[in-house]
């Protein structure tokens, strides 16, 4: 049964009964009736109307029902009893009275109790008198019933029509108002901040009618946010989403209510699920480009806020463009700068030996062998390796190189007067050169245990939503695993795409989720493809997203998980259909 449906059958038949299209009137209350025989009051409805049409074999059939279905409703035995007082007296005095005591004294009701008793009080003397003249009073009898229906029969629908005006007193009781005017109303409270009062109009119709509406448990939401009780709101809301609720505004509300709680992270997931549900709602928009100029991606947080600005121009948003386009600036001049160190030289070996200061022995060992690549005739690169492989614990690869830098130096002190030689002893030193840095390649820089614990490090730093600082712990451990340790690889790489995709960098991620993919396409575990999905669906890549929901499902994930899949997987069908319907136009 369809409760809402009839209720706003109800409205729309009393509405169109008010300005006298009773036609259309009575079609509504009889297709109330058909979706749900027990409520009564669509059969008094229906009865009222039926009277006024004239078909009063309609109204009593009508009346009837709603009278068993709720035997102390006094319109429905005041209209009853009029209808009745010809075809059945006993009962319409009967129905006529009950009427009376609830509703008062009604002129037409108190004329049937009257007559009634007249009739009755007749009887009983003529009885009396002679029994044996019982055969000749039913003509009489008749006669005067008659004379009485030709008075009363011009009264019936105007009597009627008097009767039903009691209808709104006798039904206060009922729900008055739809959902949809309690929505409005509550979202008018909510201008005149009367939160409280809102919250008032807004409970009672959640623990009935209601408890299935997300737009009223949304609403109720953001009354409990506007008084200040943010984790009824957060529960509100989230029950809102769970019962269909995937209104751009709804995730927007969630992420302000969420980042109040001081859980940014899942704030700004809400953001994304905003701009995936509706790509152009403007405070959304504006809080991803504030996320982005926080992480100082300043490129796209001018993409977001240009969007918003394009949509509905604003100064502050168009001051905000500004100041990220010269942080852009900044940014391009520093670049600029540092690559003109990069080209020399003399700051590349700088670099390389700051990495060996700070104790960063991976980057410093790469910084060393691109050098020695194209300079290997320079012992000072050489001794910086040996130093930078004596650091991490390589002390035979580094006493090589300090033998190598050593040589170097003897030659260049001695003069070679022989082209011939010169190059032979250059060939020799090529080859080996190239020999110390195979060897190099094909032992671990650094153990395994090192990289675990920038694995370890860099999931703690997701956790507390340091993005930058985790997927630099993930490359640290990526570039420091031995080849054999597949699985350790593997989980960097995913590690990298979830900071990545935390940065707002959902391309990248993509790419780092691809690699680990590649490298064991067996061990990808179901959230590594939910969390694609969900890189995929914020660049609006919805059919690519879909695949991966798909894939995720069945690979481990636990219930919530699995849950939220099925939901994201739902979503970007829909989106998917609309982007390819948009696309076909």
């Amino acid at each position: 049964m369809d409760g809402g449906r009839v209720r706003q059958l109800l409205s729309d038949a009393k509405s169109h009964a008010d300005v006298g299209d009773m036609l259309l009137a009575s079609q509504l209350y009889t297709r109330a009736t058909e979706i749900d025989p027990e409520n009564a009051a669509a059969w008094y409805g229906l009865g009222v109307v039926q009277i006024s049409r004239g078909f009063p074999d309609e109204s009593v059939h009508a009346f009837e029902k709603a009278n068993s279905l709720d035997s102390e409703h006094a319109p429905t035995a005041a209209n009853l009893a009029v209808l009745l007082e010809n075809i059945d007296p006993d009962r319409s005095f009967q129905l006529a009275l009950m009427a009376v005591e609830k509703l008062g004294n009604i002129q037409q009701l108190s004329g049937i109790i009257e007559r009634q008793k007249e009739l009755s009080f007749r009887d009983n003397d003529d009885t009396s008198e002679d029994t044996d003249k019982d055969e000749g009073y039913p003509l009489l009898e008749s006669r005067a019933v008659d004379d009485e229906l030709q008075q009363l029969e011009e009264a019936p629908l105007i009597e009627s029509r008097e009767v039903a005006d009691e209808e709104d007193i006798i039904l206060e009781s009922r729900p008055v108002h739809t959902l949809e005017e309690i929505i409005e109303k509550a979202k008018e409270m909510l201008t005149k901040n009367r939160s409280n009062e809102a919250l008032s109009t807004i409970k009672p119709r959640l623990e009935t009618d209601g408890s299935m509406s997300f737009e009223l448990w949304s609403l109720c939401a953001t009354t409990l946010y506007m008084i200040g009780h943010n984790n009824e709101a957060l529960e509100a809301i989230e029950y809102a989403i769970a019962i269909g609720d995937d209104r751009a505004k709804t995730h927007f509300n969630h992420s302000r209510i969420l980042k109040d709680m001081g859980k940014i992270e899942e704030s700004e997931q809400s953001i994304a699920n905003a701009l995936i549900s509706d790509p152009e709602h403007v405070n959304s928009l504006i809080s991803m480009g504030e996320i982005k100029f926080q992480s100082d991606d300043f490129d796209e947080a001018v993409s977001f806020w240009q969007k918003a600005h394009d949509i509905t121009p604003d100064v502050e948003v168009l001051s905000r463009i500004n100041e990220a386009k010269e942080n852009m600036n900044r940014d391009n001049e520093f670049e600029i700068g540092e690559q003109s160190l990069v080209v020399s030289l003399e700051n590349k070996i700088a670099l390389a030996k700051e990495l060996t200061i700070k104790g960063d022995h991976i980057n410093s060992v790469k910084a060393w062998k691109q050098l020695l690549e194209d300079n290997r005739e320079m012992p000072e690169i050489w001794n910086g390796m040996a130093d930078s492989l004596s650091a991490a614990g390589h002390v035979d690869r580094a006493l090589q190189c300090r033998q190598k830098a050593t040589s170097l130096e003897l030659e260049n002190s001695i003069e070679i007067d022989t082209e011939i030689v010169q190059e032979a002893d250059l060939i020799a030193a090529g080859i080996e050169a190239k020999e110390i840095i195979e060897n190099m390649d094909n032992s671990p820089e650094i153990d395994a245990n090192v990289s675990i614990e920038w694995y370890n490090k860099g999931i703690n730093l997701l956790a507390e939503g340091r993005g930058s600082d985790a997927l630099s712990s993930f490359e640290k451990a990526i570039g420091g695993a031995p080849r054999e340790e597949l699985e350790l690889r593997v989980k960097a790489q995913a590690g990298r795409g979830h900071a990545l995709y935390q940065m707002g960098k959902y391309g990248d991620s993509i790419r780092s989720y691809h690699t680990a993919i590649s490298m064991d396409p067996e061990a990808v575990s179901g959230k590594l493809l939910y969390n694609m999905g969900s890189s995929y669906a914020s660049l609006e890549l919805f059919q690519d997203a879909v695949k991966c929901f798909i894939q995720a499902i069945d690979r481990g994930l636990d219930e919530n998980d699995r849950d939220l899949c099925k939901k994201q997987l739902s979503r970007c069908k829909i989106l998917a259909k609309e982007q390819a319907k948009r696309s076909n136009r």
